[in-house]
């Protein structure tokens, strides 16, 4: 019985460095690169992002920090 469970195992495949660079060169090859303007355009966003996520923790820290030594007095 277990020599049936595992004949429809697949064996286990030996690890090849010239196998996997072959096969992620040819996956890089189906990858859909951004144009210039595209690239531009989303870095203005994620940075633009950063920014303001940035900004807003350090206004609550700025916040909560003052608070907080309004109530330790």
């Amino acid at each position: 019985m277990a020599a049936q469970a595992n004949q429809g195992l697949k064996t286990k495949k030996r690890f090849s460095l010239f196998t996997y660079l072959k096969e992620t060169k040819q996956e890089l090859k189906r990858v859909s690169w951004p144009t210039k303007k595209e690239l531009l355009k989303n870095t203005g966003v994620v940075l633009t992002v950063v920014i303001s996520s940035t900004i807003l923790v350090w206004a609550l820290d700025s916040v909560l920090s003052g608070a907080l030594k309004l109530i330790l007095k």
